[in-house]
């Protein structure tokens, strides 16, 4: 094992970066490749085994229709995907029966480039054990993710799940670091291979163009690395006059420099499935093989939804715990302000009370004596104070005149962890801040706060020696451990670090340089909003992550393949996602109705369909803009499939009134589209739509098929809207009823969420429990609670914004048990009267539920016996 300083192993650019790898003009010889002209259906190339896979040999097919090779039925089909469908990404294709071989089924997909469609073909392997079921399959693959504590524990379940699935030897999880160096961070492999884990590869390995094509491709396979590529014929392609873009050819030939480069690691196969977090490249799953292999269509479509469905939970998951950082920075801020209230000198006040800046954002980890590595520094004025280990006063003064100079058009925060790379003098005193985070506190130059972090000196273990050799396009041909250290560079500052120091600058300026009197007190009330807020946004993340496990559930029954499973839970999660962006930009205010429908109806507009919205410009409320985005999207995609956006010159008509009388009155109208005939049952969509809109808001949406077209009607109430007041609803209180028979289960749904409540009508359907309600408002719980007998309730904390303390009150009365199901942390929001309560949280594995509520009937009827 060798070693090197830092400033000796640099990478270097290369051609690499420049290698042209989406026009390699040959595919994978395993396969088959059909170029058609878009207009024409005609074969202008022709690549691969088609004379194996098709009947027809190369020279054979080129310039010949497709109805030379296709029933009629699969050119009449091709030339309505091609008009109809964006098909900028593969779409698969189910084993087409072709004329010429009809009894070998082949798995197919066609997608869309410069004007032609590009068909490719793959044997189809149905022998495999996950081919009857799929979707099955992957709900096994993704059915531990709750279970595990950290994104840690995630990779490493990932890694252990794709390797079961696909039988490769060796499986790791691969992060990319800032500098785009690769870090293998999880690893499951054959007991008698090297481990790769915790090795560092550097970013060169993985040319710039290579990461565009991860980032648009879920998936990449290399079949085996010593192959000869089948050519692409002609070279150019004879309607456009240039060589053929594969970036997204399931086949596109491997780069000669990675085949190489995959033979020098010892490597015959292998496959990498893409992890994308808020849309840059998170990591890599990267499966090797020591032989040759060929994975089957169908579980390649498996991993690639598996990336997905891990991409989202690292997104859920690292959301989260920014989400806790940044509470935690909350609080203590809220607690450096009252301290400030009173203080004469604000510089003294944040260094020399508890809690402190360095309290505040940590510097380093804490020491013997309860004080840190690292410092801070505060200059106002002219004057300095600081606190913890600081480059000292000279030091500092000379830092802050520099600063003066960068500081400008930063919008008064700064931060780095190689100071002395920007500013060599940093470099006498490294050890005590390599890394620092500066705020400005006014409008004056040199008044900053100045956080410092000491070098943090490290070793890294790399794959090879990371420095490319000048010769141009050529792989490395070592991967022997070889060991850097890291100097001049402190731990890095985070993006709750950076946010945490914004956050001080706003409440410096806006409050503390204003020596506003009454701050004391006005703190302690922004404290109590605060932890309620942050109850709040904890409550709706898990709401959401609830309702998404839930999309997944109903989405994979209805659906009909893994292809339209995966089709209606992306569009599904993308409403609710436009939606929630749209929520965000007004701070959750509220959305108006006429930019919802045009955000769900923008991918429709164009020259083929006629699109019209009409009505008055009214915000919505945060819950009836989910609601009603979900319903839109059903409609859309339903006629998008089968109503007037279906066919050239169809047309949708939107039209609504609102006011605070009415609320809002809605029509969906389509017409010009094919002739409309009742669905033979009634799909997860329609349910959607009506349902959805009745529990959620208290509105209501019906459906009809007329001849001409689809019409649906929605109506909703006036809480709907967010500038208008619903009237106050009258609750009347019933006298119990007589007590129903032991053993006959009677629930009470509590839960203003459709898909939840979906959830659990259909669980306890299955177990045959009765279900009494749903009750989606207080008002509604209030009276079933004390009308209705039943043996347990589950009701949820938050109903549309008002808690449901005063519905447990009523049942506790009557003696029914309850349990709660909130995302809310309940020690936060639970009144002192319902402390103890039995609680469940979102969100919640469902076959827990049940158990929950035995638990709760059994506890209830003890407690009779004991009270009788």
């Amino acid at each position: 094992m060798r070693t090197a300083d830092q400033d000796d192993i640099a990478p270097r650019l290369t051609d690499c970066d420049r290698e042209p790898i989406h026009i390699p003009g040959a595919i994978l010889p395993h396969g088959a490749m059909l170029v058609l002209d878009a207009a024409t259906l005609a074969v202008t190339q022709a690549a691969g085994d088609t004379a194996g896979l098709l009947g027809l040999g190369i020279e054979a097919l080129l310039g010949r229709p497709a109805s030379a090779l296709f029933q009629a039925a699969q050119v009449e089909n091709l030339r309505n995907l091609g008009a109809a469908f964006n098909l900028d990404r593969p779409r698969h294709l189910l084993d087409p029966v072709l004329r010429v071989k009809p009894d070998e089924p082949l798995d197919a997909s066609l997608h869309r480039v410069d004007g032609l469609l590009v068909l490719e073909f793959e044997a189809a392997d149905t022998s495999d054990k996950f081919a009857a079921d799929p979707l099955a399959s992957v709900n096994d693959m993704i059915r531990d993710f709750d279970s595990a504590e950290s994104v840690q524990a995630l990779c490493d379940q990932a890694a252990a799940k794709v390797r079961e699935v696909t039988g490769y030897d060796r499986v790791l999880v691969y992060r990319f670091m800032p500098d785009e160096s690769g870090w293998v961070i999880a690893e499951s492999c054959e007991p008698d291979l090297p481990s790769f884990l915790d090795l560092h590869y550097p970013a060169a390995d993985i040319p710039q163009q290579a990461r565009a094509l991860y980032l648009r491709n879920w998936l990449r396979l290399i079949t085996q690395v010593d192959y000869d590529p089948a050519p692409l014929v002609p070279v150019l392609n004879p309607v456009t006059g240039r060589p053929l873009d594969m970036s997204q050819a399931l086949l596109r030939d491997v780069s000669p420099v990675h085949r190489q480069y995959l033979r020098n690691l010892g490597v015959d196969a292998s496959m990498s499935i893409s992890l994308i977090r808020g849309g840059r490249l998170w990591g890599l799953i990267a499966c090797h093989h020591g032989q040759p292999r060929l994975l089957p269509r169908h579980l390649r479509a498996m991993c690639e939804l598996f990336g997905a469905m891990m991409s989202l939970q690292l997104e859920v998951r690292e959301k989260g715990d920014h989400f806790a950082e940044r509470l935690t920075s909350r609080m203590v801020l809220q607690n450096l302000m009252l301290n400030l209230a009173s203080a004469d000198d604000y510089a003294t006040g944040l260094t020399q009370q508890s809690p402190n800046l360095l309290d505040y954002i940590p510097c380093g980890e804490p020491l013997p004596d309860g004080s840190r590595h690292g410092g801070v520094a505060v200059s106002v004025k002219g004057q300095l104070t600081h606190l913890g280990t600081t480059p000292g006063t000279a030091g500092i003064e000379s830092l802050i005149a520099w600063l003066d100079t960068v500081m400008p058009g930063r919008e008064g925060v700064f931060s780095t962890d190689r100071l002395g790379a920007l500013w060599p003098p940093a470099e006498a005193f490294c050890d005590v801040a390599s890394g620092i985070l500066v705020i400005s506190v006014s409008h004056d130059p040199s008044d900053y706060i100045i956080w410092f972090r000491p070098e943090m000196v490290a070793t890294v273990t790399w794959a090879g020696e990371h420095v490319k050799g000048a010769g141009g396009l050529a792989p490395r041909t070592s991967f022997e451990a070889w060991q850097a250290t890291v100097r001049g560079q402190s731990p890095s500052w985070t993006v709750s670090d950076v946010e945490a120091a914004a956050d001080l600058r706003v409440s410096l300026l806006h409050v503390v340089l204003r020596r506003i009197t009454t701050a004391a007190e006005e703190r302690r009330q922004a404290a109590a909003r605060d932890k309620l807020l942050m109850a709040e946004l904890d409550h709706r993340v898990k709401n959401t992550i609830a309702n998404i496990q839930a999309l997944v559930v109903h989405t994979s029954q209805s659906a009909e393949s893994l292809t339209g499973f995966v089709k209606g839970l992306d569009g599904r999660i993308q409403a609710m996602a436009k939606a929630h962006s749209l929520l965000s930009q007004s701070r959750w205010e509220g959305v108006a109705i006429e930019q919802l429908l045009r955000e769900e109806l923008s991918p429709y507009a164009s020259d083929r369909f006629g699109i019209a919205l009409s009505g008055p410009d009214v915000l919505l409320t945060a819950k009836s803009a989910l609601s009603l985005s979900l319903a839109v999207h059903e409609l859309v995609t339903n006629a998008a499939k089968f109503g007037s956006l279906s066919h050239p010159g169809g047309h949708v008509t939107v039209a609504w009134r609102a006011g605070p009388e009415i609320g809002i009155e809605l029509s969906w109208t389509e017409t010009g589209g094919p002739l409309v005939a009742p669905p033979k049952r009634r799909g997860f969509g329609s349910t959607l739509v009506e349902r959805a809109l009745a529990m959620e808001t208290g509105g209501r949406a019906n459906i009809h098929y007329l001849r001409t077209g689809v019409v649906c009607e929605v109506f909703l109430p006036v809480g709907s809207i967010a500038n208008f007041q619903a009237p106050a609803a009258v609750v009347a209180v019933a006298a119990p009823v007589a007590e129903q028979a032991a053993d006959v289960f009677r629930i009470l749904i509590v839960e203003d969420s459709f898909l939840l409540v979906q959830s659990l009508e259909m669980l306890f359907d299955e177990l045959g429990w009765t279900v009494v309600g749903p009750a989606t408002r207080k008002a509604t719980a209030l009276e079933l609670a004390a009308s209705e007998d039943c043996d347990v309730a589950l009701l949820d904390v938050n109903l549309d914004g008002e808690m449901s303390w005063d519905v447990a009150l009523l049942l506790r009365r009557r003696g029914i048990p309850f349990v709660f199901s909130t995302g809310y942390d309940v020690g936060d929001v639970l009144p002192a009267e319902l402390a103890g309560s039995a609680v469940i949280a979102k969100p919640f594995r469902i076959e827990d539920v049940e158990a929950r509520l035995r638990q709760a009937i059994a506890a209830g009827r003890g407690a009779g016996a004991i009270a009788g």
